[in-house]
């Protein structure tokens, strides 16, 4: 569609977006072109921003399907139910009472109008029931045991947004991403439920642990920042720590009542550097590193990582505390081999596999941790 096209979109009402076809393609599957196109109407027309927000909101909010009734059912009804209603007429009275009337005047155009709004309504109310039907048992247990208002924050946006909770925490929202929450948390526990992408930063409070329900994971804090990526689109959800320590469970855990209400971390403990891959196909959790671990500690302690004939047992325990990351090896094999390398400026899979090299050995990722293998140097 071009921007000629589109002229009609300057007298349309926020429910005539939520209903057109061209708009929610562009709103749920975007393409390089319908986002271009859109972009460039809106900057011409400035004024239909504020009503494109809403809509948008509305689509994204409600997750617009396509109505179940299809087009050539709709027609086919039109066509009966003006079959129906407009009065035989003689030819005789045709020829007598031939008067032009506008389109929008006729019965057909006033039946199709009609229907069309019914279609409209319907879809629309089923589509706040199916939202209803999407709140998970804990929110359901939350706003029936303590009356409790929501608050929701969307991410209609191209660039990341920020949402400030009552408690200190802050929440950083990717794009095309969703975050429901308690106006007031509970006395002890705090719960919010993520649809999408986050990172988080919580504010510590022992006594209140923090839960983040995102698809069939918890995830359970007591005060650290961690991000979530958990699209209901996507086979695989992850959560990856970068300070502090996390924990994570499913929703189907047998054990989910005890887990929340406690307030030790319990289920698979991540730490920094970590993260948890579940498969939302084959139902299993992986332990295992992030794509770039960080350096943990201060900046004013870290390390030159220039060796110099340094044993290389303590070059791999050096690297394990900067990085907050177990590093298991055989100190018998390997506390004879020296190490002359400067590692300052490589990433953490690089400084590894220079130190393999020369000590010829090789290294896994297993559980979390890095784990060395080899037979020892060669003096």
């Amino acid at each position: 569609m071009t921007l000629k096209d589109m002229n009609d979109y300057k007298n349309y009402g926020i429910e005539d977006l939520v209903w057109d076809t061209f708009f929610r393609q562009w709103v749920l599957l975007p393409t390089r072109e319908t986002d271009s196109t859109w972009k460039e109407w809106l900057s011409e027309n400035p004024e239909m921003s504020e009503k494109i927000n809403q809509a948008r909101q509305i689509v994204l909010s409600l997750q617009v399907k396509e109505p179940e009734i299809s087009n050539q059912e709709i027609a086919e009804i039109v066509k009966e139910t003006i079959a129906r209603t407009i009065p035989v007429i003689s030819d005789d009275s045709r020829k007598t009472n031939l008067k032009i009337i506008p389109f929008y005047q006729q019965v057909w155009f006033k039946i199709a109008a009609s229907l069309t709004l019914i279609i409209l309504f319907g879809w629309l109310a089923k589509s706040r029931i199916n939202v209803n039907n999407q709140l998970s048992t804990v929110e359901k247990e939350i706003i029936t045991k303590e009356k409790t208002r929501f608050a929701q924050k969307i991410n209609t946006t191209s660039e990341p947004i920020l949402v400030a909770l009552k408690d200190g925490s802050k929440i950083t929202l990717a794009p095309s991403s969703a975050i429901r929450y308690p106006e007031n948390f509970e006395n002890n526990k705090r719960e919010v439920f993520l649809t999408g992408e986050a990172f988080f930063d919580i504010s510590k409070d022992p006594g209140r642990p923090f839960f983040v329900y995102a698809n069939e994971l918890v995830t359970k804090v007591l005060g650290t920042s961690f991000r979530i990526k958990a699209y209901k689109t996507s086979r695989e959800i992850t959560v990856e720590v970068k300070t502090g320590r996390v924990s994570v469970f499913a929703k189907s855990d047998p054990d989910i009542k005890e887990k929340t209400t406690n307030h030790e971390l319990e289920g698979i403990v991540l730490s920094p550097n970590q993260k948890i891959i579940y498969s939302r196909d084959q139902i299993r959790m992986v332990k295992t590193l992030v794509e770039r671990p960080e350096i943990i500690i201060a900046k004013a302690k870290i390390p030159q990582f220039i060796f110099e004939d340094a044993p290389v047992t303590d070059v791999f325990d050096s690297i394990a505390k900067t990085y907050g990351i177990d590093i298991l090896y055989d100190e018998e094999l390997l506390k004879g081999c020296p190490l002359t390398a400067i590692l300052d400026n490589q990433t953490l899979h690089e400084k590894l596999t220079i130190i393999c090299k020369a000590i010829e050995a090789n290294y896994e990722i297993l559980d979390g941790q890095i784990v060395i293998h080899g037979g020892g140097c060669k003096n």
